[in-house]
């Protein structure tokens, strides 16, 4: 697959309007080499609909080693300078975590801020190592020290592990900022999907005296069990062009709350990161954070896709931060589905979005 022209991300970068869905206010970006609605920019559909012709011909039901198999990503190196990768290995609870660092080789001696990295891959699959891109364009942009945590995955770790393990990593950080060359005041954090969860938990639980400052979700998932009807999820808030719907609500099956479609795939996931304590910690503020207090959380920005079953959530999410008065800005990107990052340098909006939440951190950090 080839590198997306840098001049479609500027597109989308300098476009976008502010559109009302009753509560709340969000920006919306259009695609950037089309003016049609309803249908997936044209690399998306390329891409999704190969995957989605192959699992019609060998259909397979939720398994972890089947997420494991098609989990994967296929993100390009963006970075138009040299990163120093690096990485060292943390003691939880007699687990091995790996956090990988990145650093421009300019300022490596420099001590710099940081971000926080969660990978997604619904707890269960997935690997630190596949966004290792999308980590080093954002150290690269932000001038800045990011690290990515590997974390324990489940069913093999189960709740809270993963949790305890991005915990770890903050507190070390932190505390061993000097020897890390971190600088400890401004420290943020960033995940996709099941990340997102994480990220936040890992806000809520930080036992440690490190001061989250910002929190950048992409395409989030923070309702996982999604059967409290806390929200309105109706199909009709999605505008699906004909000749591709059927591709396009096989991408909305995650995290859809109607009644219809597949909705015990949220539950399979739970159930594979939590087992036999699904029922007890259903509704717990670091398993579904819509649950939780959110007055004191970081500025977050939220950045979602057109097709995902778990926009609505994600929405819903950034007016309880509204409500709570917490800063936060959405931005929903048309012509994406779940994962986008997972198809970093490929998609525009994927480099678009991650530019944005640089942008907004450095605003955060005041460096803008």
């Amino acid at each position: 697959m080839n590198k997306c022209d840098f001049g479609l991300v500027t597109r989308i970068l300098e476009s976008g309007e502010k559109v009302n869905i009753g509560e709340q206010e969000i920006t919306v970006k259009p695609l950037p080499d089309s003016d049609k609605t309803g249908v997936m920019d044209q690399r998306e559909f390329f891409i999704r609909s190969a995957i989605f012709s192959f699992q019609k011909s060998v259909p397979i039901g939720f398994s972890v080693q089947g997420m494991r198999q098609v989990t994967k990503t296929y993100c390009l190196d963006c970075c138009s300078s040299e990163i120093i990768g690096d990485s060292f290995v943390l003691d939880v609870k007699g687990r091995s975590v790996r956090v990988f660092s990145y650093v421009p080789a300019d300022k490596a001696g420099q001590k710099l801020p940081c971000m926080i990295y969660a990978h997604g891959g619904s707890f269960i699959a997935s690997k630190a190592e596949f966004y290792k891109e999308p980590c080093r364009y954002v150290a690269e942009n932000l001038g800045c020290r990011v690290f990515n945590v590997d974390f324990s995955l489940a069913p093999e770790n189960m709740y809270p592990a993963a949790i305890e393990d991005i915990c770890a990593a903050i507190a070390y950080i932190y505390e061993n900022a000097d020897s890390l060359n971190v600088e400890k005041e401004k420290i943020g954090m960033f995940g996709d999907s099941a990340g997102c969860d994480l990220v936040l938990a890992a806000i809520l639980d930080n036992k440690s005296e490190a001061k989250i400052s910002y929190a950048g979700l992409f395409y989030p998932c923070v309702d996982l069990y999604s059967q409290d009807k806390l929200y309105d999820w109706n199909l009709d808030m999605y505008d699906i062009a004909d000749e591709q719907r059927e591709l396009i609500l096989s991408r909305l099956q995650l995290g859809r709350a109607d009644g219809e479609g597949n909705n015990d795939l949220m539950g399979a996931i739970l159930k594979a990161y939590a087992g036999e304590r699904y029922d007890e910690i259903k509704r717990n503020p670091d398993v579904s954070p819509i649950y939780a207090d959110l007055g004191n959380m970081p500025y977050t920005g939220v950045f979602a896709s057109e097709f995902d079953g778990l926009r609505v959530q994600a929405e819903y999410y950034s007016r309880l931060l509204d409500k709570a008065g917490v800063p936060n800005e959405h931005i929903r990107y048309r012509g994406v589905s779940h994962a986008f990052l997972d198809y970093f340098g490929i998609l525009p909006q994927a480099q678009a979005a991650l530019l944005e939440m640089c942008g907004q951190v450095r605003k955060v950090w005041g460096e803008e």
